[in-house]
């Protein structure tokens, strides 16, 4: 988690409090009330061979929900971060972010810190991630772009230079949208078919991404970045679409304004996107404006079709109005990029 100043107070101030003995005291209302033998609380405890101790965050209400719980030793020392799915969704959630951890260890990446998986197992037939915490003992950065982390994610695997119609990432949509034909959210399908239309024999690069690569989710540090919640990793999205979403996210969550979304995507995203591109050794598409359209609204296809789908779910319905609004902000970027590419000499 980030670590600034009146983020972690309340952290630290619970971690100084644990340590005086006082924890059971201070912290009667956690999952492990009472003696029970299953309580999350004891299985932790067994999972990390000691008693624990837990406080407990719960995000915004929306598909992914989950409990977040911070693990103590008994004398205040902090073990980790545990996520515990309680639906479908979460708990395929949190087992996917255990093998994108289990790989990132593998990638062993030297230009950020991803969190050590710690433990992974089921209580009450959920899947629980106890995993380390990223702290920073340097001073956050703000205000820059994490590029070269960007491009450095997209390395944890190889990156491969494949057709968009022939790519694994447009056949995985393909299965996904057809749920959704004959559906109110067939405009997104029909996106999908238009965009497959005008750009699939064009040639992009492939490579892994984060999938909510934001703010929210890093610490800009005078030293790597540490990047957090990776339960949304994938293997095979078209390079950038990470720097994409940390420049236009936000912004695109302010449903209704098309004028603003085409600023933020046009004006602000294919900047950034050409420096990820540069950083990962990939100039000639950062010079290629077909490339920089047809990697822009892949990423909006990506995120709307997640989107789309999670507001299927019986936890969805917060999500479903931004779905349906990324559906409309793709249709009008198909039309102003073939547009421009008419244009084109």
């Amino acid at each position: 988690m980030n670590d600034s100043f009146w983020r972690s107070a309340p952290r630290r101030l619970l971690s100084t409090a644990l340590s005086t003995g006082f924890g059971s005291a201070l912290m009667p209302l956690g999952l492990s009330v009472g003696p029970s033998p299953d309580s999350i609380s004891v299985y932790l405890s067994e999972a990390v061979g000691e008693p624990v101790l837990l406080s407990l965050t719960v995000g915004a209400a929306r598909a992914n929900r989950k409990p977040i719980l911070n693990v103590h030793r008994s004398d205040g020392t902090e073990i980790g971060f545990a996520k515990v799915g309680l639906t479908p969704l979460s708990n395929r959630l949190v087992a996917h972010e255990h093998r994108a951890l289990l790989s990132l260890v593998s990638a062993a990446p030297d230009g950020f810190t991803a969190p050590t998986p710690l433990h992974h197992g089921v209580w009450r037939g959920n899947q629980v991630l106890l995993m380390s915490a990223l702290r920073s003992d340097r001073q956050q950065v703000n205000g820059q772009l994490p590029i070269e982390a960007a491009a450095q994610i997209a390395a944890t695997t190889k990156i491969q230079v494949v057709s968009i119609e022939s790519s694994g990432w447009v056949a995985e949509l393909c299965r996904s949208v057809e749920q959704f034909r004959a559906t109110e959210d067939e405009r997104l399908a029909l996106a999908l078919d238009r965009f497959v239309q005008t750009y699939g024999d064009l040639e992009l690069p492939f490579g892994a991404w984060h999938g909510d690569f934001g703010p929210w989710n890093l610490a800009l540090t005078s030293a790597a970045p540490m990047i957090w919640d990776w339960e949304r990793y994938d293997l095979e999205v078209p390079v950038g679409s990470d720097v994409i979403h940390y420049v236009s996210h936000q912004a695109l969550r302010r449903q209704g304004d098309l004028s603003a979304a085409r600023k933020v995507l046009e004006d602000s995203c294919r900047p950034a996107l050409r420096q990820v591109l540069r950083a990962a050794g990939l100039p000639g598409f950062a010079n290629n404006p077909m490339a920089l359209d047809a990697i822009v609204i892949a990423y909006l296809l990506t995120i709307a079709v997640r989107f789309t789908s999670d507001s299927l779910t019986p936890q969805g319905r917060p999500v479903q109005a931004l779905a349906r609004w990324h559906q409309l902000v793709i249709s009008d970027q198909l039309e102003r990029t073939v547009t421009r590419a008419l244009e084109r000499p």
